[in-house]
């Protein structure tokens, strides 16, 4: 039988053991590693769906249980209940920043370079690597424990965890634990795609470090642990990577300028830094370099008075508690170097110890290294000088960040430190703490050795998940061999890199050498064709089914093609008619979300132009969801799921529909600069007619761009463009389609998919929002 080594859960606010926990045997982690293995299959899939639901449901759990979380929380680490309820609020946060990241597709970094003649088609996707081992935080019992940034990034990438626990809070992360396998249950993930191994024996965590099934480790804590399973996962047979983050002196520039007016206020800012979290921080700002002067002077007086003030704060555990007590009497010892504040001893009851600060000059810091090694809580190290000039960075090992407090006069030095700090730390700060790091997908918690084993990886945002990923590309390969991020149909519908272009789109042209020279070639339009007795009578017929009094520029630019468009529109005009078509139509519609307020000055349009555009967009999701059927029938080559009923005949013109014809004349130059705006934008190979009337008004177009342009760019109108053709394919497949042969497919295939990627999507959302601006809300088509 074996036997674990138990461990206890203590108060550090008084000491006092609060239970007894017992240790996961070797017997645990052999069943953890085969749970992993088993799941990676499954869980590793291209589909993101089901990590995005897990990863939600965790932070939905995490947040409905917070008080409890809190309150456990609290009496095992010390730490305030503010602090403990903010860090459960960013542990949500991150898990939900990464779901939206993965339900994007972001992570695939999916690359296309299609063939050319010097060169085969490559393409590249980031995959998974396998099981994951997170050591979580001592300091941080939620967002760098059991389901923190480690765990979720992890998961997100396709990676089952086992997480070892902290001893520091054992039954915080007992409960966290709890939380992740009732969301595990709850979304149907394989149960092997998280474990907790709770322990203080160290053979097990090695173990685990050397177990073949685990492909990266995550660690959180000192250098001297992060080493040691760096060495250890070197060490094995096939050696893996270790993304240990181990601690930092940041070291904080107080530059002359920048204490010309308020140096009390800049020395409180400090002191709130050092004792954040009781400087249970890897962040936090180790030694601050201050110039010698009067206002110097004032800086170290306001800030060895505030930490002489402060009563003494609770540290996690013993231990850190007396490695913290024997540097601080190491540090305060050497010579040259003496207390400003606090003292190098416990103090009170617990685990407690004073804020303290020690002041050296420059040279005596630059001379002994004792003087720059991290000591972990509410310590700190002023280091006075005198010309600016002496100040450098080069002398610093890796750290996670570098601070520059500067003012006027202080430019050319404060250039030199950043030079110097950018190839020192994975942060530079200008005039602000380093502490309170910003969940972002910019942000980067690393830095160069030894402040991490991997300079170019980030503990917190979503570059994270890049940790637990790896490339593979994929040569020449058939397209029905093709993982789905990389087939030309892009069926998960995300943004890929193809020929250097980032596109959502698929790729449509069955020509290679087309495909190298662009992201997604559509060709031009054809010029309007003589039509043939054949495509004559569907253009006249287009109207009336239509509901419109003119031919969409679908139906012209497919007229040069009569052994196509005439048999499909025999097949398919009877379906425009049907509710099934009109109810699946009405469902493309523009987020209300999106659209902006009636804008006052656009309020004259006129009416000719109101009904223009309230006609035309009504028209337009019609219009979406026939190309979707057409291009359907041509690519997929599927049949009708149910012959359509008896053709009900034309709908009829409304009578208050309008025709404005372009007046075909060029443009003046702000007109012309708003439609090469728009072609570029939206990357239409021509501006339609739509724009072209509208811009027969003087004034109107520039000003309704002025206004449309923002919103286009923005990053909602994206992800409404991309749900509104989902939503369109998706309902094309449930509705009869045109299987038409042609002699012209690809052609017919790309006019086709010309309208329905590019046109008649912008079109709808444009028009919605030109409606909106001039007060027709009633006419616009929305969808919640």
């Amino acid at each position: 039988m074996q036997h674990s080594k138990s461990f206890s859960s203590i108060d550090p606010r008084t000491g006092a053991e609060r239970r007894r926990f017992p240790g996961a045997t070797p017997a645990d982690l052999d069943r953890a590693l085969a749970g992993a293995a088993a799941a990676f299959p499954d869980w590793s899939g291209f589909d993101p769906a089901p990590r995005v639901a897990l990863l939600r449901r965790i932070a939905e759990e995490l947040t409905a249980r917070r008080g409890e979380l809190v309150a456990v929380a609290e009496a095992e680490t010390g730490l305030p209940e503010p602090r403990l309820g903010g860090e459960v609020d960013r542990t949500a946060l991150q898990l939900a920043q990464f779901a939206r990241m993965i339900e994007r597709g972001d992570h695939f970094d999916a690359v296309i370079d299609p063939e050319t003649p010097v060169a085969p088609d490559v393409r590249r996707v980031n995959v998974p690597l396998g099981p994951v081992a997170v050591f979580a935080a001592g300091n941080f019992p939620f967002a760098f424990s059991v389901a923190g940034t480690d765990t979720a990034a992890a998961l997100a990438a396709g990676c089952p965890v086992i997480v070892k626990g902290h001893p520091s809070h054992p039954e915080t992360a007992e409960l966290v634990a709890s939380l992740v396998r009732s969301a595990v249950a709850a979304t149907g993930a394989p149960s092997g795609v998280f474990h907790l191994l709770q322990m203080s024996d160290l053979d097990v965590a090695r173990k685990l470090v050397y177990a073949p099934e685990i492909t990266a480790v995550a660690f959180t804590g000192s250098p001297a642990a992060g080493r040691a399973i760096f060495d250890l996962a070197a060490a094995r047979p096939r050696p893996i990577p270790v993304y240990a983050e181990m601690g930092s002196l940041n070291p904080v520039f107080v530059l002359p300028g920048s204490l010309a007016t308020a140096p009390e206020s800049l020395a409180d800012g400090y002191t709130d830094s050092l004792t954040s979290s009781n400087g249970q921080l890897c962040t936090k700002p180790g030694v601050i370099f201050v110039p010698i002067g009067e206002a110097g002077d004032r800086f170290v007086a306001r800030a060895a008075e505030r930490l002489d003030g402060r009563p003494p704060g609770i540290m996690l555990n013993a231990s850190m508690r007396d490695r913290l007590a024997a540097g601080a009497a190491e540090v305060a010892a050497r010579p040259g170097v003496h207390l400003l504040a606090g003292g190098t001893a416990p103090d009170g009851t617990g685990f407690s110890f004073p804020a303290s600060l020690v002041e050296a000059d420059l040279s005596t810091f630059l001379a002994d290294p004792v003087l720059s090694e991290e000591r972990f809580g509410p310590f700190g190290v002023v280091v006075r000088y005198g010309d600016p000039a002496e100040l450098t960075a080069t002398a610093f090992d890796g750290h996670l960040t570098g601070t520059i407090h500067c003012g006027a006069g202080d430019g050319e030095t404060a250039r030199r430190l950043a030079g110097e700090l950018t190839a020192k730390a994975g942060r530079v700060v200008w005039n602000g703490w380093p502490t309170g790091v910003a969940v972002t997908d910019a942000m980067h918690h690393g830095g160069p050795y030894p402040a991490t084993t991997n300079a170019a990886a980030t503990s917190v945002g979503t570059n994270g998940i890049a940790r637990f990923l790896r490339p593979v590309a994929y040569q020449n390969s058939p397209q029905d061999q093709l993982p789905p991020p990389l087939s030309d149909a892009n069926p998960l519908r995300i943004r890929r890199k193809v020929a250097g272009e980032t596109t959502a789109e698929a790729i449509i042209t069955t020509e290679r050498a087309d495909a190298a020279r662009g992201a997604v070639l559509l060709p031009a339009l054809p010029g309007t064709p003589e039509p043939t007795p054949e495509t004559a009578r569907v253009l006249e017929e287009v109207p009336g089914y239509l509901g419109v009094p003119f031919v969409s520029p679908i139906f012209q630019a497919l007229a040069g093609y009569p052994d196509y468009l005439a048999p499909a529109w025999e097949r398919f005009k009877p379906v425009i008619g049907s509710p099934e078509f009109r109810k699946a139509a009405a469902g493309l519609g523009v987020p209300v979300g999106l659209l902006p307020r009636r804008e006052e000055s656009l309020a004259d349009a006129g009416a000719d132009l109101r009904i223009y555009t309230a006609t035309f967009h009504r028209l337009l999701p019609e219009l979406l969801l026939l190309a979707s059927c057409w291009y359907r029938g041509l690519t997929v080559g599927a049949g009708a799921a149910a012959e359509p009923a008896a053709d009900p005949g034309p709908r009829g013109i409304p009578p208050e529909a309008l025709t404005i014809t372009p007046d075909g004349g060029t443009p003046d130059d702000e007109l012309a600069r708003v439609y090469e705006e728009i072609r570029t934008l939206h990357d239409h190979p021509r501006v339609l007619s739509y724009y072209r009337a509208i811009g027969t008004r003087p004034g109107f177009l520039p000003q309704v761009w002025k206004r449309l342009e923002p919103i286009a760019r923005s990053a909602e109108y994206s992800l409404a463009y991309q749900q509104v053709l989902a939503k369109a394919a998706a309902a094309a497949a449930g509705l009869p389609v045109p299987v038409v042969g042609t002699a012209h497919a690809d052609d017919v295939r790309a006019i086709l998919a010309l309208f329905r990627l590019r046109l008649i999507p912008s079109l709808l959302f444009d028009t919605a929002v030109v409606l909106a601006l001039v007060g027709e809300d009633a006419a616009i088509v929305t969808a919640s």
